[in-house]
This record gives structure tokens, sequence and C-alpha cells, in this order.
């Protein structure tokens, strides 16, 4: 049979229009497990964040030509020295194609063009217009400010000598990265000492392994020099001999390659030097104007910088379960072939850290989450500690919700480092697991022969009387007992955050321009941090950065016209504001009716009459947007699969967060994703549903019905509204031949999961309705070659499209 075929959306092939013929007068009812639910929520769900489906964004105007179907690949396929083609294939209703095969079988219109319309050159190559070197005319000219700050002076010539250095425990073992810069530190001192005509300003530090030395190398040091040995504190805090071992190693860096930039990046240079020669001059110069800032900061991660704050504030957010973010800062030097040369990028950074408070705090903050903290506190919000007695009674041995406390909190402080401060001098540990109480729990003291309990061993040796023996010990990893009000919890970047603490880190990490340049402007001006006029290693290295941002030509380019219709078009004159305008009274562009049979399917605890109003209310504004709402049917009994011929649902989400997850993601995976019901589904929360209009109860809330139309409308294969853009606009992405918009992103495992694949996500457009769209999801992992690059790497692109 042939048929002319309907746009698909999103990739995945739609049905056929429904014809508009009205069913019969449907039953509301309440369900509640009807549906297939899974248990278990899939990774290729959707995110229940906002437990509402995504906004579409607006749509632009579609071509209409005709294509001719590829048989061996499924891809279309254009030509123009044949005759009209047509296309023969199959029609079967499947609603967005998501229950059938995942690969695309009907062809997409024609693009703009044709083959024959292209050169051969044009046609080979992927490649956008050149850029102008004059600024164009359309739109209004501003100049934007940039967090980069120009290198107006760095060497151009000498060479850079490199060292390795080993520092190794008395197990023989490297040492941890935080504590490589105090042995550095040690060793500088002592070598120094010993050397007093060296110039210390000009040896540098990348904090890992490597030592640079600027125009002289260091005496003594060869590529055979012996270890030293260097007393440190070890993992404990303990002071310990170690073995520190600097050893001269490759060719010197020669940093006169750097003269030559502006032929590496002239394309028409005949230079046998690459851009990738300059890659460690580069490294060079960013340690250098790193080291003064990493002998400062607190924790440092490769570029990133981090400091507790020292007035609490400003630079520093509780995020609850004794978590807290901190804002540190970004900094690295990048090439350019501008009028600088070398520019320094800076730029703010956030991650979480464990809080600095004494261990009883810290319980007090994770016991709230606890089961018994849940059960007191259901009915109240925003409670970010429990009481103190209520810790002291959840937590005692004899309590019969004992364990799944203990369990709970174990969990949360489980490998957590904390610090004694019984002692003159504090120690280090490990939380390994919990022990006995204080008042039961004993060990062997050596120096006296004798089994005591943990109570009686402070009293006697410290005079200290423990204020809560009930509390259960501390076991630690190397053996030893400490009770709970005797230690500290350190500061240590947190590899895992719950959703709450994500979306509050989203929060206060997302700043408005004026905030961000102003926060940039301030880790320029702090001594501590990037202030580089008083640095003496970018002195003796010969650099000088400016304290002015890099300021661009840009062009705010005019609003698009918005169309709805003939008769309605949004200018950017006749709106009251930009991006704000009211539609009342106006059509989609192409409003699709609603199925002739489809389902509103009610878990929430809401009643019939509620359902039956907020239909109603929808009705009312989707006829005014052109769109035919027919009364929806209710299957109360039977599965879904007995009603093939329903292909939308509304679903009014459950109360519970829990279950109200559960819901939405086993409901998209069954309904919407690939081999699946194949039915397009709408999610709605019971706020949405019974929430009247805010000043006037008693009058339909418009902008809430009409935000639901735009998703809703999308889905069902219709067009909200198209664009017009001006035809310099128009021309640029129409030269040569359509572009298909791709767009992607990696999702990446917690900081130091480095067993964890990244989940790269990649959509591109399927014509020229920028709501539809292809998407292919895959898992990679980081190739070798690249770990340690701050820049996200995506391996195989070419696979995926």
């Amino acid at each position: 049979m042939t048929s002319a075929q309907q746009p698909k959306g999103r990739g995945r092939g739609r049905g056929t229009a429904c014809a508009t013929v009205a069913p019969p007068v449907p039953a509301i009812t309440s369900v509640t497990d009807e549906l297939p639910i899974s248990s278990t929520p899939e990774n290729t769900a959707p995110s229940p964040s906002s437990l509402a489906d995504d906004t579409i964004s607006a749509t632009s105007q579609k071509s209409t030509t005709d294509t001719t179907k590829s048989t061996d690949t499924g891809f279309a396929s254009t030509s123009s020295n044949v005759n009209q083609p047509t296309t023969t294939s199959s029609t079967v209703p499947r609603g967005r194609g998501r229950g059938g095969d995942p690969k695309r079988i009907d062809p997409p219109p024609d693009p703009f063009w044709t083959v024959t319309d292209l050169t051969q050159r044009q046609f080979s190559t992927n490649d956008r217009p050149i850029k102008p070197d004059q600024l164009g005319t359309l739109g209004q000219q501003i100049d934007v400010a940039t967090n980069y700050f120009p290198v107006l002076h760095f060497p151009q010539k000498g060479l850079v000598y490199k060292y390795h250095i080993l520092i190794r425990n008395r197990k023989n073992l490297d040492i941890h990265r935080d504590r490589r810069r105090i042995f550095y530190h040690s060793w500088l001192l002592a070598f120094c000492r010993q050397n007093p005509q060296v110039n210390k300003n000009k040896i540098v530090f990348d904090n890992q392994s490597t030592i640079f030395s600027f125009d002289e190398p260091l005496p003594g040091i060869t590529e055979n020099t012996p270890a030293q040995i260097i007393d440190g504190p070890n993992r404990s805090n303990r002071q310990e001999p170690h073995k520190v071992v600097v050893q001269r190693v490759g060719i010197p860096v020669d940093l006169a390659l750097i003269r030559n930039l502006n032929e590496l990046f002239d394309p028409s240079s005949l230079t046998n030097e690459r851009i990738e020669d300059l890659q460690e001059v580069k490294q060079v110069l960013s340690v250098a104007l790193h080291e003064h800032c990493s002998s400062q900061a607190s924790f440092v991660f490769t570029r990133s910088f981090f400091t507790p704050s020292t007035d609490g504030h400003g630079c520093e957010w509780d995020l609850g379960l004794g978590k807290a973010a901190w804002r540190g800062f970004y900094s690295c030097l990048v090439f350019s072939k501008g009028k600088h040369q070398l520019l320094m990028n800076l730029d703010v950074k956030h991650s979480v850290f464990t809080k600095k408070q004494s261990f009883l705090d810290f319980v007090c903050e994770v016991m709230v989450q606890s089961p018994s903290g849940k059960a007191k506190h259901s009915r109240q919000r925003d409670v970010r500690m429990a009481d103190g007695g209520d810790v002291l009674q959840w937590l005692d041995v004899r309590n019969r919700s004992y364990r799944n406390d203990a369990e709970f909190l174990l969990k949360h402080c489980k490998h957590l480092r904390v610090q004694s401060h019984n002692t003159n001098k504090p120690h280090d540990y490990e939380i390994l697991d919990f022990g006995l109480p204080a008042y039961v729990q004993k060990f062997h003291w050596k120096s006296k022969r004798i089994e005591v309990t943990i109570e009686e061993y402070y009293k006697e040796e410290y005079e200290i009387v423990l204020k809560y023996p009930s509390l259960p010990t501390l076991e630690m990893r190397n053996g030893s007992f400490l009770p709970m009000e005797m230690v500290d919890v350190e500061p240590v970047r947190v590899k895992k955050v719950t959703d709450e603490q994500r979306a509050t880190m989203c929060r206060v990490s997302t700043m408005k321009p004026l905030e961000y340049e102003r926060a940039i402007k301030q880790i320029r001006a702090d001594p501590k941090k990037q202030r580089f006029e008083g640095d003496p290693f970018v002195a003796a290295w010969q650099m000088n950065i400016d304290v002015k941002m890099v300021t661009v030509p840009a062009r705010v380019l005019p609003m698009p016209e918005v169309v709805y219709s003939d008769i309605y078009r949004v200018r950017s004159d006749t709106t009251r504001k930009m991006g704000d305008w009211d539609v009342r009274g106006t059509t989609f562009y192409k409003p699709a009716d609603f199925p002739q049979l489809w389902a509103m399917i009610n878990l929430a605890e809401i009643n019939e009459e509620t359902c039956k109003d907020f239909y109603n209310d929808l009705r009312v504004v989707s006829q005014d947007r052109g769109i035919d709402c027919k009364p929806p049917e209710i299957y109360v009994e039977e599965p879904i699969t007995k009603h093939d011929d329903c292909k939308f649902f509304l679903i009014i989400l459950p109360d519970d967060k829990t279950r109200n997850t559960v819901v939405y993601n086993s409901t998209k995976k069954h309904c919407e994703l690939e081999r699946g019901f194949g039915v397009v589904t709408q999610m709605l929360r019971a706020v949405t549903v019974v929430g009247r209009h805010v000043r006037n109860p008693g009058k339909i809330d418009y902008s809430k019905f009409n935000n639901i139309l735009l998703k809703i409308n999308t889905k069902l294969n219709g067009i909200n509204h198209v664009l017009e853009v001006p035809p310099i606009v128009e021309r640029f992405f129409t030269r040569g031949h359509r572009i298909m918009y791709v767009g992607a992103d990696l999702s990446h495992p917690a900081p130091g999961a480095t067993t964890q694949p990244s989940v790269v996500a990649v959509v591109a457009s399927a014509d020229d309705i920028p709501n539809r769209y292809f998407k292919e999801v895959y898992q990679q992992f980081r190739p070798p070659q690249t770990r340690g690059e701050s820049r996200e790497h995506i391996v195989s692109l070419k696979q995926i499209m």
C-alpha cells in the first residue's frame, strides 16, 4: 500500500493521526495497581527530579519535499535525476514507535537542498563558513567580559630543568599526594641551607612528582643522587622517617619554543614544530603560576584549589548530613592566536567536603535521617539536627531500634577521617566499625598489663570523665577504640551526595553574571589565591598578568518572530517585555487533537470530582489553543496490553515521594522506551491537579494548563509555533546544505570512582523541528592517554552517530 508519511517525532516513528469520532462518555476512576510497575528503576528512565516531562522549546519551520527510502540502511537518500518518488511502507500506529524496532523504518522529509544542487566540494565537506574579519551589523553591538586574563609578559628564552621526587614511608610505599608538598618543603629548606646561592623562587613543584628549576640546574642533583631521610607526618599525623629521592630526568624544556606561537597557529606556515610541542612549556609556566597558591590552599586537585572559609560564611554552605559545599577556584593557562598569545583562565569551582566539627555534632546531623529520626520528625520540615538526648536514646544498645540506627550511622561514617584531641598532639584515625559502649568495651593496657574499659582508661590516664559512656565507641583501622566525644571530624572531599544535596549544590553554585564577575575578581585580588603582583615565583619566572579581564565584541541579535498563525505573530515591538507575551485566544501553529481513545489514570489520593474538574479546565484551555480534547477513557481492571488502541496516558503521580519516583521511572520505561507499549505519556504531580489559581481560586489557571498543553501537543505530533529569523541568519544556516544539530553530554561517576564508566548521551535533530530528535545512550571508559585531562572526551562519536 502506498501512502504519504507523517513527520516522525524525536526520531522514533509516530502513528498516523487518529480519527475525530467522539468516543462514548467515560467513567473517571482512581486506580493504583493496574499499571505494570517495576520495583527497580532503570538507568535509562527519565529523571524524576521535576516529576514532569521536559518543556519543549520553540520549533522551527519544517520542509516538505519528498525522499526515497534506502532499503539497505533504512536512512533517507535524495536524488533529482528520477521522477517524483513515492514511499511504500507500513503505517501501523505505534504512538512514538517506542514499542517497535529502534531503527527508523520510515524516511524523513527531503532536506532543503538535494544532492545535485551541491558541488562535489560542498557535498564532501561539513566545514562551516569562515568567520569574517569584521563584526556584522545585525543586532545591538556590546562588549562582553570573559574570565580570561592576558599574560602581558612571559619568558621567551631559557631552559627549565626537570627533576623527579620520590617519597616513600618506612613500609617503602608511596605517600598520598595530600602530604607530598609537606615533604617537598622540608627537602627544599634543607637543600637551600646547603646551597644558599640557589634562588628558591625559581624552583617549583607540581604537587605530584615533578620539580622544575628555571635557568640553572640544581647543584649536586644528578640522575643517580642517593636518597635522603626526612622526618614527617604519617597517615595518622605521627612523625616518622621517610625516604626522599630527588633525581634529574629527561631533557631540559626550551622556552624559546614559545616565540613561534603565531607560526604554529598559521595554517600556511612551513614550520616543522607542532602545537603539541608547546604543551610541556605551558605545563611548566602553569606550575610556576600555581606554586604560591598551592602552598596556601588546604586541598589541591590538579588545577582546582580549595580553602575552608575563615569568616564562617561567603564560600561555604551547609548541605546537611555533616557535609558542606565549598567554593574554590580553577586556574589554567591557554594559548591564543589573537592579540595576546597566552591567557590565564580563572573560574570559580565548587565541591563537597565534610564539615569540620565535633563528631557528636556530626552524629546529630546524620541521625535526623535515621529510621528513628524520620519517625520522630516525619511531620516537621527543615530539621537540620537531632536532639542530643534523642541520639543518646537511639544509640543505646538496650534500645530496640539500636541495630537499625547504628547501621544507618555506620553507613555515613565508615572510612571517615577523624582527629583525636585528648593529647597534646592530635592524631588522625579512620573509622572502621562501632565497638561496645565505653563503659563495657575493654582493651589490654600494655604499660600496666591489665584489662580496663575505655571509660576507666580515660579517667585514670587523662583524668577525663566521659559524659556519654553509653554511646558506642569507634573502632579505628589500627584496632584502637575511641569515644565519640573525644574526636573531631576533619574536612575531606566527599565522593557521593544525595539528590537533595545535589540540588542544594546546584542552587549555591548558580550565580548571576555580576555576582560571577565579582567572585572572579575577588579571587584575582586575594593575596593567598591569584594576586600575582606580590607573588615572588611569578616575578622570578619573569611573568606579568593583567588585572583586567579580556573583553570581546559581541552582538545581541534581534528577537525572532514567533509565528502561531497568519494573524498572530509575536514581535519584539509588540511584547510587554522580552520573552513574555500573552497567548490567550491563540491556537497552536499545528494543534494536534487528543487521540480518539486516551486515558486519565489517577494514582494519587485525589477524588473523582477533582479529576473531573481538572479535565474540564484542561478541555477549556485546549479548545482555546485549537486542540480537540475528547473525554478520556479509564481502564480499571484490564491490562494495557489488551487495549493497544489507547496511545496516550495522562497520569497523576502518587503523593508519596518514594512511590512517586518508582511509578515515574517504571511507567516511562514500560510505555515510552524502545520495545515498550508504544504509549505516549504525560506525568502530572498531584499538587498540579489540585492547585487552583493563586489569586482567584474560582478562576482557571490558564498559565498552568497552557504549559501542560505545550508538552502534550508536541508529543501528539503537533507544532506549537515556528520561528522566522532575519534573512541573513537564515542564509547562514541554510548555506550549502541543512545542518544537523547535535547535542552531546557526559555524565561522570563520583570523584575517585575510576573504575566506573561515564555515560554519553547524544541527541541529533531529525528534521527542521528542533523538539524531534534521534537519541543514543552509550557507556564509555576514558582512554589511558586522556586520563588526567580536564576536558570531556567522547571516545567514538562516529560510532554513536
